[in-house]
């Protein structure tokens, strides 16, 4: 694509965003991460055109006990800072590339010597915030210093890089990405402020659940009954707004100390990937608050855990049509493990556990089946090299720069989803799940895996989102987890998702509580179905049909793809492939090849394969592509 289309594309996407429901910026950087100064890899990068590098000048250990960071600790005392070790860190990239721009990560994690003082001071393990996240958050002497922080360290970098800085990331919590691992523990700031929410609602004081209760459930052990477990259910919200009260705070302080065309973002919203211990109990259910934040422009996930073999459908952490409903952008980090990747952080220490992709092959494959995931769903993505050797060989490096190419070319053109498939979550039924179950990992993470072998593209939004979202494509919604059915919600989804002849894919216990009890008969009222029918039952309801799954393991691929095609989605390949579409691109990702044979929603001359150059030929909505193996492929449609 010319310079002149570049331009020409940037200037439609503006004129697209003032008359969008959110304004959503253009993607932010195409960039380059790793926790160690990788000066050789930052040169290739350099090389096929990467200026952007993120900056992680961290205080704190990783999960495994290890520094984050090469460099001395920036944050030595109260209010003592060693500002050349930071600047050391931004000026050793610049000696590499001296276009570098900056994604500016900060550690708000608690150094050893602030806990060890804080301790000192009575506030106990309450001001650990890498484990006990919320019970630090709940600290006002944490926040009060790591507030101070946070000043000294933005105002210094503005004044000293700020035009090179595109963007701050706030990190905290386990692994930096704002996760709460202290399972309901409370002391006496997080007890004061749990008596605080209560009163703030109106709601009498009660003592804090005990850790028994946490891990145990009135409906199969998996589900709470609001009767009996009201407690918990606040308790868990409570934990979430907790930690989000404190992201926004330090969110307010960081913007109004930079010039608004600079970005601030963070890792928040995993509701497709927390499973056991973490989906209720890591504080992320609370998302839609952050997300409809003015002060928080773009939210990072890795690609999914749980689907990264060739074959597997990658995919965000986070519901991505929730994001652009409220005009966020999103940075995919691609943290994928190749077969030259460094595992070894010492002698003693590894996390060869890590499974890579085995061979050359397989790192083509999956690298472009990341990069096309961002670029047709025009997302921010930075390469993560962690502890180095992930970009090693010349032939990774040359995906890498054809990317980045591509990339540039379309990742900025306002093209609109055409998905015909709709995952809804919702993280208020979700408060009522005891994370400790094994149906935990089935429920979102299990059904977004499923979905990825439709063969078919599929869009991911909250519940509450329904109102605004554009559903007059999708046939096909799929409610894995919608347990809690409160009047107003009922009328919500009977005008704007169940009516339309559209069909809507129920799993397990749909509706089974209005908010204040747990009745398995609302199960039958609200699909036709009794409740725990085994198998997968169809009904005709009112202006839409129900599709019912008994149990999670009902919700196959194949169950899913005739509940599709009844519902007359268009099935783009025949496989149990993973599909990425817009109204543009078409990208189909396969771990065998061979010839296959792709359908399209809508009639177009040609369709030519972005990696290759190869043009071919579309008759009746349909063309054959020769697929190695494995492989993945980027079409464009060619009008």
């Amino acid at each position: 694509m010319s310079e002149l289309l570049r331009k020409a594309a940037r200037f439609a996407l503006a004129v697209f965003a003032v008359g969008a429901l959110a304004e959503e910026r253009p993607p932010l950087a195409f960039a380059y991460r790793s926790f160690w100064p990788e000066f050789e890899a930052m040169a290739q990068f350099r090389d096929v055109g990467v200026d952007t590098v993120c900056i992680f000048a961290a205080n704190t250990d990783n999960s495994l006990g290890q520094p984050y960071c090469k460099y001395p600790p920036v944050w030595r005392w109260f209010g003592k800072y060693d500002f050349g070790s930071l600047d050391k860190q931004y000026d050793d990239v610049l000696a590499v590339n001296s276009n570098a721009a900056f994604i500016c990560m900060l550690d708000l994690n608690t150094p050893v010597w602030l806990q060890r003082q804080l301790s000192l001071k009575g506030h106990s393990a309450e001001c650990e915030s890498f484990t006990m996240l919320s019970c630090a958050c709940a600290n006002p002497a944490w926040r009060k210093e790591t507030g101070e922080y946070v000043q000294a360290v933005v105002r210094h970098l503005e004044a000293r890089y700020g035009d090179r800085i595109r963007a701050y990331l706030l990190a905290a919590g386990q692994t930096d990405e704002w996760m709460d691992y202290s399972r309901g523990t409370a002391g006496r700031a997080k007890t004061a402020a749990w008596q605080a929410w209560r009163k703030a609602r109106g709601l009498a004081e009660i003592p804090v659940p005990s850790y028994a209760r946490l891990d145990r459930a009135a409906l199969d052990n998996f589900l709470r009954d609001p009767a009996e477990e009201r407690d918990v259910i606040d308790y868990a919200q409570f934990t979430g707004d907790t930690v989000v009260d404190a992201v926004l705070g330090f969110a307010a302080q960081v913007r109004g100390l930079i010039p608004r065309q600079r970005q601030i973002g963070m890792f928040f919203g995993y509701i497709l990937e927390l499973t056991h211990n973490r989906l209720v109990w890591a504080g992320h259910l609370e998302y839609e608050r952050l997300y409809a934040s003015p002060d928080i422009d773009f939210f990072i996930s890795p690609g999914t855990y749980g689907d990264r073999p060739v074959g597997g459908g990658s995919g965000f952490m986070v519901p991505n049509g929730t994001r652009r409903l409220h005009g966020k952008g999103f940075l995919h980090e691609i943290d994928h493990r190749t077969p030259t990747y460094n595992c070894a952080l010492d002698e003693y220490v590894s996390i060869g556990w890590m499974v890579p992709w085995k061979d050359q092959a397989e790192t083509d494959a999956g690298l472009k089946r990341e990069f096309a995931l961002a670029i047709v769903n025009q997302a921010s993505l930075w390469c993560f090299d962690m502890w180095g050797g992930v970009f090693r060989t010349p032939e990774t490096m040359q995906v890498v720069a054809q990317s980045k190419r591509l990339w540039d070319d379309y990742a900025g053109l306002p093209l609109k989803p055409v998905a015909e498939v709709a995952l809804v979550v919702d993280p208020q039924s979700a408060r009522l799940v005891n994370d400790q179950h094994p149906l935990v990992a089935k429920l979102y993470q299990g059904t977004r895996n499923t979905l990825n072998r439709l063969g078919a593209p599929f869009e991911i939004y909250s519940v509450n989102d329904l109102p605004r979202a554009d559903l007059s494509q999708v046939r096909l919604l799929v409610f894995p987890g919608l347990f809690e059915i409160t009047p107003e919600k009922a009328a919500l989804l009977k005008r704007h998702a169940l009516c339309g002849g559209r069909t809507a894919v129920f799993v397990y216990a749909p509706g089974v509580s209005d908010g204040q009890s747990l009745d398995p008969a609302r199960v039958a009222a609200l699909t036709g179905t009794a409740f725990r029918t085994p198998g997968v039952s169809t009904a005709v309801r009112d202006g839409w049909t129900a599709v019912y799954a008994g149990t999670y393991d009902a919700l196959t691929p194949q169950s899913l793809r005739q509940a599709a095609v009844a519902a007359g989605v268009t099935i783009y390949c025949e496989e149990a492939v993973p599909v990425y579409a817009n109204e543009r691109l078409v990208a189909v990702h396969v771990a065998q090849g061979g010839d296959k044979t792709i359908t399209l929603p809508q009639a177009c001359r040609a369709v030519r394969e972005l990696y290759t150059g190869r043009v071919v030929p579309v008759r009746d909505r349909r063309f054959t592509y020769p697929f190695a193996t494995p492989d993945t492929a980027l079409f464009e449609r060619v009008e």
